[in-house]
């Protein structure tokens, strides 16, 4: 199934990461988000069907976005975008043999205290 995405869908960026603890003033581990790189990426829109298959799962409230691929994506833990940090929680690289190969990427957003 051929991917027919234009050049112009990518016209957001996504910045891909992982979390770093360090100590506050007060004595406290922080936790927060260091990008090590980052990707123009389009969102992937779900059908109300795939919604509905979602609610109650881990994955209720996720959001998909396609990625060009890169072999780094695997290995991280976190992504970045207008500022709202999600974790990763699925990578679904592409193994084909095209030229053009595409990453889909499952996040879900961080939420403080959960």
């Amino acid at each position: 199934m051929p991917n027919n995405f234009k050049p112009s869908d990518f016209s957001r960026k996504v910045e891909l990461g992982s979390p770093q603890s360090h100590r506050t003033g007060a004595g406290l581990n922080v936790s927060s988000f260091v990008p090590t790189y980052s990707l123009h990426f389009k969102q992937q829109k779900r059908t109300l069907s795939q919604q509905y298959t979602l609610v109650g799962t881990r994955l209720d409230g996720s959001i998909t976005i396609i990625v060009r691929h890169d072999a780094r994506n695997v290995n991280q833990q976190q992504a970045r975008i207008d500022g709202t940090v999600y974790n990763l929680a699925n990578v679904s690289p592409d193994d084909s043999n095209d030229a053009i190969r595409y990453d889909y990427l499952t996040l879900v957003k961080i939420t403080k205290g959960a």
